[in-house]
């Protein structure tokens, strides 16, 4: 059987990048994947050395720089169709952002055929602008009728479920005491890194994920001064075993964040990231706060400490209904058909 031949379109941040790579790692015994997208080359979210790929530069829009963006991307533009007329793909799937402009407008004009992965609550700009021309868009949540549901991310094997108390110990933490888990990634952990020390008291401990290695000492000063029990690292690559030791999570609201706490059912706080594109971050808070009743949500510019320790204990008085909630949902996303599949299977 003829192997599809499959270009992603992708970059930017990992909430992007992650998911594609996944795909194609899903693809590759029955499909030629490459990517293309803007500086593949130098993003900390691309594994350069497994997947080839092609570099094509990319500007935002900006009325500003409006001169620059049609420049840019019109010199782009014409490097994309050419490789789509080297490439020749069966298809083209773009995992949304500013990156992936240029790519998915040569896809267009060529009259490729198009898919589209939307991992938010909402379609992003980009996502919107080519839904019009996609022969079909898929999401992990619910968007609207026309969309395509593929199961919840991450699309790679977890790792067996550890046991809490042992998790716990892991990170030298009391496996009696109820645990948070804190993170807000590179750009959205400053926020918390300051207000989340001071709303807790030390029958509680932390977990607590600062961004950045130039940020650890302040917070462990932070959980010292308040006398609270505190494992604090700059990122966590084992995610799984930081879950399992959770009884709470608070954290920003990214698409990958709402699927993982969906996954291992963890009742959060979510501090939706103000700077989100389109707010796409409030979307996805209210998706689990409001319509799944799984979560509860609190705005930054509202998250002052009488707020967020009122916040907290709304958690821990819902929590079984919370949890409940979760799994419920998580139980409605299990079965649906995979997105490699849905590739693989169209003619």
């Amino acid at each position: 059987m003829k192997k599809k031949r499959i270009l992603i379109a992708a970059g930017g941040s990992g909430g992007h990048l992650l998911p594609a790579q996944q795909l194609s790692l899903s693809l590759k015994e029955h499909a030629d994947v490459v990517f293309a997208g803007h500086r593949l080359s130098q993003s900390a979210f691309f594994e350069h050395d497994q997947f080839p790929f092609h570099s094509i530069e990319a500007a935002p829009l900006s009325f500003k720089r409006l001169f620059s963006f049609a420049w840019i991307s019109c010199r782009s533009i014409v490097k994309a169709i050419r490789l789509l007329r080297s490439f020749q793909p069966d298809l083209v799937i773009g995992f949304g952002s500013y990156h992936s402009f240029p790519v998915m407008t040569a896809a267009v004009l060529l009259r490729k055929k198009i898919s589209l992965f939307e991992a938010n609550c909402q379609l992003g700009k980009v996502n919107r602008l080519f839904s019009p021309f996609a022969q079909s868009t898929v999401a992990q949540f619910p968007l609207q009728s026309t969309i395509d549901l593929v199961p919840l991310l991450p699309w790679k094997e977890r790792a067996p479920a550890r046991d809490k108390r042992e998790a716990k110990q892991l990170y030298g933490l009391d496996p009696d005491k109820t645990t948070y888990l804190v993170f807000g990634g590179s750009q959205g952990a400053a926020f918390l890194n300051r207000a989340i020390p001071a709303a807790l008291d030390s029958s509680m401990q932390a977990i607590h994920l600062a961004g950045k290695e130039e940020r650890v000492e302040m917070v462990v000063r932070f959980y010292r001064e308040r006398g609270i029990a505190a494992s604090v690292k700059a990122y966590e690559p084992e995610m799984d075993s930081a879950y399992a030791a959770a009884d709470f999570a608070i954290c920003r609201s990214g698409a990958s964040t709402m699927a993982e706490l969906i996954a291992y059912e963890l009742p959060a706080l979510l501090i939706p990231f103000p700077f989100s594109a389109d707010s796409h971050q409030i979307t996805n808070a209210e998706f689990l706060a409001k319509k799944i009743n799984g979560a509860t949500m609190l705005l930054e510019a509202e998250s002052h400490q009488e707020a967020l320790m009122s916040k907290l204990n709304d958690l821990i008085d819902q929590r079984e209904a919370f949890q409940e909630a979760l799994r419920v949902y998580r139980k409605e996303c299990e079965g649906r058909m995979s997105f490699a599949a849905r590739i693989l299977g169209e003619k």
